[in-house]
């Protein structure tokens, strides 16, 4: 969004955080307990004070965001030449507010849909890389002795978009952990017109479907034997060259893709160079006890605990 926030009070002090954990809570039981949807039925419950409060920190916190972009716009003397850094999602919102094809509540919206898809989906894959990594430490040494050729020095350092493409290992990892942990389960879509499966039954147009993301990636049909077990290897050139390209979906695929995917796969690649350069990751957990449950992004029953070793 191009802000740094980090001094925020509601960051500093959590409260963002956990009013996003209690919108996704809530989200999660509308989708699983349709009956959620009804406010009436959430008073009853005593939830929607909850909710409320918590959507409502949530459009202020995006709410300053954008008025301060605003504000820095109005300061600059020859805005109309100003070059957009469109890597930017906010300066793309605000260019098409001046040009009046986005409302105010327009430009709100998609900055909170963005803040809030990314907010927990790439910290958990970060999380369940590590985790799977100190699960398979074979892996976890393979990956560090990548890093460690492009990074000789322990410390803080920076790592360029060049430095991303090199990490040919780490994209290996990074793939399988998405696969065997997808950061969302499952997604949802609406035919836009009569689809017949390849088992010649036909969805009619506009059925809301499920896309169960996390079966299919454990497929044995299509991920062979090991499907239910991390194994980079899976994603060696020779092994996903045969795959149907929906085979693997992650960030879904189509016009309804994720837009940050990239974004969120270059940030992975950084934060986990810095750490597996740094550290090395342990934990006595086994990767068969994991139990996964029900959410709009994955949770786990119980979270294994990480034992960090400095490396030098």
């Amino acid at each position: 969004m191009g802000s740094d926030v980090k001094s925020e009070e509601n960051l500093m002090s959590k409260s963002l955080l956990d009013r996003y954990q209690c919108m996704l809570e809530t989200m999660t039981d509308m989708c699983f307990s349709p009956w959620l949807i009804s406010r009436f039925v959430r008073q009853l419950l005593g939830r929607e004070s909850h909710y409320y409060q918590a959507k409502t920190e949530i459009r202020q916190f995006i709410r300053k965001l954008i008025e301060k972009k605003l504000a820095a716009d109005q300061k600059e003397t020859q805005p109309a030449i100003k070059s957009i850094d469109k890597n930017i999602f906010l300066n793309l919102a605000t260019d098409l507010l001046r040009r009046g094809v986005f409302t105010w509540k327009n430009v709100e919206d998609e900055s909170n849909i963005i803040v809030f898809g990314a907010f927990e989906t790439t910290a958990n894959a970060i999380y369940y890389t590590l985790m799977l990594l100190a699960m398979f430490p074979d892996y976890q040494e393979r990956a560090f002795e990548e890093i460690q050729s492009l990074f000789p020095n322990t410390g803080d350092f920076d790592v360029t978009y060049a430095d991303t493409q090199q990490m040919v290992y780490l994209d290996l990892i990074l793939n399988e952990s998405m696969r065997v942990i997808p950061p969302v389960p499952v997604v949802s879509r609406q035919t836009s017109h009569d689809l017949t499966l390849s088992n010649g039954i036909v969805v009619p147009q506009g059925v809301q479907i499920a896309i169960d993301i996390y079966h299919m990636h454990r497929s044995k049909k299509i991920w062979g034997p090991e499907a239910e077990t991390f194994n980079p290897d899976h994603f060696l050139p020779h092994n996903i060259q045969d795959k149907h390209p929906y085979a693997y979906i992650p960030f879904t695929k189509g016009i309804r893709n994720c837009i940050g995917w990239r974004y969120a796969l270059i940030s992975a690649k950084v934060t986990l160079a810095k750490l597996l350069r740094n550290y090395r990751f342990r934990t006595s957990f086994p990767f068969e006890d994991l139990y996964f449950v029900e959410d709009i992004t994955m949770k786990l029953k119980t979270v294994p605990l990480l034992e960090l070793q400095k490396r030098i």
